[in-house]
């Protein structure tokens, strides 16, 4: 709440002056406008990633989890698989398809071990995917962080596209396929200005 200034003060005083009594400044105004919302931590690592608005937008549906898996199929009465589609072991959730499912965490040690980052593969405990991207980051140096969050949302597109091409094409999952599609997805982001990708791939391949 403001706090009025007991002095007196003509009209014709100065919004400067009134900033000076502490009633008014662009600061405290631009902190009001927040006053009861939510931190939503993954929002700024979604955002602040280099990636095409598709894959961002993908990565916010499922920070959300509003993806079309066959969890939310079901809950909605829908035709549905059974399983993952790309494991047919368990049920497809969002979390389940891009860090559980079996086919999901060989994929993440190829691609990842490409560039170095094996040691941050998801494990069969990682349930939760942006937890397991959270704790990955923190173990990445300051240097790559920006290319290695970019590998993520590229990873996991390639994932989601996989599971798409299987769902719709019937295509058979291969990880061979989603490795190459991933590849030529980097080669594209990186002529389009993908900076910190570029970076990393120049450490990992250098000339």
């Amino acid at each position: 709440m403001t706090t009025l200034d007991p002095r007196p003060r003509s009209s014709t005083q100065s919004t400067q002056e009134l900033c000076d009594y502490g009633q008014f400044s662009t600061k405290s105004a631009y902190e009001a406008l927040f006053n009861g919302s939510v931190y939503f931590a993954v929002g700024k690592l979604i955002w602040g990633t280099w990636a095409p608005k598709k894959c961002k937008f993908f990565m916010w549906l499922v920070a959300h989890n509003r993806c079309w898996t066959a969890d939310r199929l079901a809950r909605r009465g829908l035709s549905h698989p059974d399983h993952c589609p790309l494991c047919e072991q368990e049920e497809e959730t969002i979390n389940h398809l891009l860090s559980a499912c079996v086919f999901a965490r060989q994929f993440w040690h190829r691609f990842l071990d490409c560039f170095g980052f094996q040691a941050v593969t998801p494990l069969p405990n990682d349930l939760d995917f942006f937890m397991w991207w959270q704790q990955a980051g923190d173990r990445i140096s300051a240097g790559v962080l920006q290319g290695f969050n970019t590998l993520v949302v590229l990873g996991a597109w390639s994932i989601w596209r996989t599971r798409n091409d299987t769902v719709f094409d019937r295509i058979a999952p291969s990880v061979d396929r989603a490795l190459l599609l991933a590849r030529d997805e980097a080669e594209l982001w990186m002529l389009a200005g993908a900076k910190g990708l570029s970076a990393v791939v120049a450490v990992a391949f250098p000339d």
